[in-house]
């Protein structure tokens, strides 16, 4: 094995250690008492105090360099672990010759900019249906002036008819 390897290891040997003698001693000490018969307040100001001395030695512990290597060691190694494994899915991906999630997420996004597209097009259609509107609003207006014009027109030649009534 490497050198970092072993130093690895060494180092979560040692943090086991510190665990186990910690939760055997603690065991200890309190298995002598049960639920019939509580700690006195000496035994609970003794195992508050117990507590805070461990809850301390902790967070110097995990404050210490060589705990924060190992689990920046542990942490890349995990995100190694996650890379080999989507690189090994992708290949078995290529081999069977089906879609990975790379491609189906390209091919999601190819559809919503194609949609956004469609989207935007739409709208300016939108705008010019609704200005066809109006125009075609304003020829109607103007078609119905007209045929009112006409049908006046009409009207006053009739008018205009029977009161001279038939020349003839």
């Amino acid at each position: 094995m490497s050198d970092n390897a072993n130093k690895y290891f060494d180092q979560v040997a040692a943090f086991q250690k510190l665990w186990t003698e910690s939760f055997a001693n603690m065991a200890s000490v309190w298995s002598q008492f049960s639920p019939g018969s509580p700690p006195s307040d000496e035994m609970r100001k003794m195992r508050g105090g117990m507590l805070k001395v461990l809850a301390e030695t902790w967070d110097e512990y995990m404050r210490t360099p060589q705990f924060m290597e190992m689990m920046k060691a542990s942490l890349n190694g995990a995100l190694d672990l996650k890379r080999l494994a989507s690189d090994g899915m992708n290949r078995v991906h290529e081999q069977f010759k089906t879609p990975s999630k790379e491609d189906i997420d390209e091919v999601l996004l190819a559809i919503r900019h194609v949609e956004r597209r469609l989207l935007d097009r739409l709208e300016g259609l939108d705008d010019r249906v609704a200005k066809l509107d109006e125009k075609i609003d304003k020829v109607d207006q103007r078609i119905t002036k007209k045929e009112n014009a006409i049908e006046r027109r009409g009207q006053t030649s009739k008018t205009k008819a029977q009161k001279h009534g038939p020349e003839n």
